[in-house]
């Protein structure tokens, strides 16, 4: 099983309230970022199909939630609401996101260097020392995700595993060349 986000607090009740608004129009609510200090709520919806929202579904999402945020106690009084699709270089912060990316580029924040023992196979050992040994950011694409662990593939040249913990940031990045031919 891959990890998924664990919600306290006010972040919980808003992750809860917003699955039920969004599930109303049939979409997934995607991710959710709630910046305390500048009373931000960043909601990221998308059609489960499509893996993306208009701009119709954003807007009807952030007319339903108005009320809420107007009526509700628990809601802080100066919340400023933002409601878009997690967008084409889409955030990777629970399991699930991981599963959908199967196969895609990533670019990787790592918070620590890739070893050799991350290795796993390889085309050829010097060109791994060259290109991917000791980097911490790096574009891979994500060839398996079991429980916290993931396979990347860095350029046919060589794969390596990394944990969850070893993952600061990930992120979509798009092959253009490969979007335009399609």
């Amino acid at each position: 099983m891959l990890f998924v986000l664990e919600r306290q607090g006010l972040e919980k009740k808003f992750f809860e309230l917003c699955s039920d608004v969004v599930s109303s129009f049939g979409l997934e609510l995607y991710a959710l970022d709630y910046l305390p200090g500048s009373h931000v709520l960043r909601v990221f919806i998308q059609n489960s199909e499509t893996k993306t929202a208009v701009l119709e579904n954003c807007a009807a999402v952030d007319r339903k939630m108005t009320p809420y945020v107007e009526e509700l106690d628990w809601m802080p009084s100066e919340l400023t609401l933002e409601v878009s699709s997690p967008g084409v270089y889409r955030e990777l912060k629970e399991g699930a996101h991981f599963l959908e990316v199967i196969g895609q580029r990533l670019s990787l924040s790592l918070s620590r260097k890739i070893t050799l023992e991350d290795i796993v196979e390889h085309e050829n050992a010097p060109s791994c020392k060259k290109h991917g040994v000791g980097q911490k950011k790096i574009l891979a694409s994500l060839v398996e995700a079991s429980g916290e662990e993931f396979l990347f593939d860095y350029q046919g040249e060589f794969k390596f595993k990394m944990s969850i913990e070893d993952i600061r940031k990930a992120n979509v990045e798009p092959v253009w060349e490969d979007i335009k031919e399609s």
